[in-house]
């Protein structure tokens, strides 16, 4: 009668213990102890323990064994007196798949000699079907050792397998999801989906369109109902993550074999010597698909140089012009972009517009955040260069924005490179750059100059203060304190406003627009293409057409903060020069 082969039965804890470890060794071995107790010739091991190893390379590992003895003593003293938790043996990874060596029998053999009772070694190799090998060494009589052939049990899977994708798992115009480590991964998957949102991108992310139910369960519908791309956010503290490893990243690479949808890979693992270079291999390591190249096979972005991130956002942005280009043209349809300054967003937006730019508002008070400026400084020039690829004749605004910004947006839509922009406001009414032949001319602009009761300053002859206000009879309080408090001073100040109707036809938003838009640059010409000061006045959507024709100029922008009473004042928030590298905003200025 053939006796069956000995069992080592892994524990989870164990398990995870190995196989983490060895992801993050390798290509190198690493090892360590394991712990757990005996059942006549089995072992259980319930715990496992990483000791570094005597220069570990990529075919030897020694472990130290001064480290081994001081780490087992701590867990042995953490025990209940009564607990048979104790040490049973060894365990190492070897890089590529292969079974004990003969020096590995042998120090286990010498191991086993030293104890009672039989005595584990496994070997994990990842890679294939089968990555343990085990064997159980024991000490006979008279001191001679026999080794076995083990079994190996890993533990059963904590997931369920996954079945094919439903139909509709990927939409052109759906979410783009964020998959990372909370622990470590937080502060760069934050950054992207504010990038990404400021760029005019909808994101899933759980902590805002998680609902309330199995995690599992909700992460499976957000990852099979209607994604467009997704960002993988590696950093070293994934390698602990099961849900990424056993539920995101399967999905995410099921989705991406469809051509329709974009997966980026937002690398932040330092290569070795390097504090500005990636290890392009890590994904796959940390995620336990080595040796296979699956990750590194795909385009990485480096998360350590400052580019990598604008490198996602332009290739998401560029991605979503691909999917959309050719109906544009067919349909002869309007580029769409909604844009929203104070509303919280969600991945439910997803689908609305071809864009949805989404600036954070400040916590308090009526002013944009410095954040979202700073952020929309750094994606306008992208979604502008995205707007263009798409070769669409019209673009069509929605929704309402501070006016600095929708004076930056305007900007990013110059009339030198966008034909004809239609601001939609809160009522439907299409306020156009382009004349339709059906103003109803009840409204002219006129230009006041201001006397400046300042001393010249030397800083003053290249600035000009202008307060546009695109209705009759303005307040002008706010824009007098501006020219009071200002410290440099200015050469010139004029007051350009609406003569007529107090309240402005959007038939007339086109003629308005550009005359102002004259107003400002001839006011500008006659101090000498001074930089402009510019305090807006009027609907949002005249402010976004107005700042398409701002191209020559530096305007400096600034907001109305009524944030004293009785006390308004304009604040300076950014700077345009749209015509320079890297503009419209060449300058935040709100906090400063």
């Amino acid at each position: 009668m053939t006796r069956p082969a000995p069992r080592i039965e892994l524990r989870q804890e164990a398990y995870e213990v190995i196989a983490s470890a060895t992801a993050r060794h390798l290509p190198r071995e690493t090892g360590g102890i394991l712990l757990g107790y005996r059942e006549d010739a089995n072992v259980a091991v319930t715990h496992a323990l990483v000791v570094d190893g005597q220069g570990a390379s990529t075919h030897r590992y020694v472990r130290d064994d001064v480290k081994a003895n001081a780490l087992l003593a701590e867990f042995l003293a953490e025990r209940a007196d009564d607990d048979p938790t104790g040490y049973v043996g060894e365990w190492h990874s070897h890089p590529a798949p292969s079974g004990p060596s003969s020096t590995d029998v042998a120090a286990m053999r010498a191991t086993a000699r030293e104890h009672d009772g039989p005595v584990a070694l496994l070997v994990y190799a990842p890679g294939g079907a089968d990555p343990f090998s085990g064997l159980i060494i024991r000490r006979q009589r008279w001191g001679y050792v026999t080794s076995k052939a083990a079994t190996v049990l890993p533990p059963p899977q904590r997931f369920e397998a996954l079945g094919p994708l439903p139909e509709g798992a990927v939409r052109r115009d759906g979410a783009v999801f964020i998959s990372y480590r909370q622990s470590d991964g937080s502060p760069q998957a934050d950054s992207i989906e504010n990038l990404l949102r400021a760029a005019g991108l909808v994101v899933w992310r759980d902590r805002t369109d998680l609902r309330p139910g199995t995690t599992i369960d909700r992460l499976e519908q957000a990852l099979t109902t209607g994604l467009s791309a997704a960002v993988l956010v590696v950093t070293p503290e994934i390698v602990y993550s099961d849900i990424v490893r056993e539920r995101e990243l399967p999905r995410l690479l099921q989705l991406d074999e469809d051509p329709a949808f974009s997966l980026c890979i937002a690398n932040k693992i330092a290569r070795a010597g390097s504090d500005a270079q990636c290890d392009y291999n890590a994904p796959d390591r940390l995620l336990r698909l080595a040796p296979s190249r699956i990750l590194a096979d795909k385009k990485q972005s480096n998360m350590l140089q400052p580019s990598g991130e604008s490198e996602i956002v332009r290739d998401l942005l560029m991605h979503r012009v691909e999917q959309r280009r050719s109906a544009i043209r067919s349909e002869n349809r309007p580029f769409t972009i909604r844009v929203q300054t104070r509303p919280a967003p969600f991945a439910i937006d997803a689908g609305e517009d071809d864009l949805h730019i989404r600036i954070r508002s400040a916590d308090d008070g009526r002013l944009p955040s410095q954040e979202g400026l700073q952020l929309l400084q750094t994606t306008l020039p992208l979604t502008s260069d995205a707007v263009y690829a798409t070769g669409a004749q019209t673009v069509r605004v929605f929704g309402g924005a501070h006016l600095s910004v929708a004076l930056a947006l305007g900007a990013a839509l110059p009339e030198t490179r966008i034909g004809n922009v239609e601001v939609v406001d809160a009522h439907g009414a299409l306020w156009t750059s382009t004349q339709a032949g059906d103003d109803p001319l009840t409204s002219e602009l006129h230009t006041q100059p201001v006397n400046l009761e300042q001393t010249d300053t030397c800083d003053s002859h290249d600035r000009v203060a202008i307060f546009v206000s695109l209705t009759a009879a303005p307040d002008q309080t706010a824009f007098e304190q501006l020219l009071h408090e200002s410290s440099d001073g200015f050469a010139a100040a004029a007051v350009v406003s609406v003569v007529g109707e107090n309240r402005l036809d959007p038939r007339e938003a086109a003629r308005l627009s550009a005359a102002a838009a004259q107003q400002i640059k001839a006011l500008a010409a006659r101090s000498g293409r001074a930089e402009v000061h510019l305090a807006f006045h009027g609907p949002y959507t005249m402010a976004l057409l107005v700042g398409r024709y701002l191209n020559t100029l530096r305007t400096v922008v600034y907001e109305w903060d009524g944030a004293t009473p009785g006390r308004p004042r304009y604040t300076p928030a950014l700077v345009l020069e749209p015509g320079v590298t890297g503009g419209p905003i060449t300058e935040t200025l709100l906090g400063l």
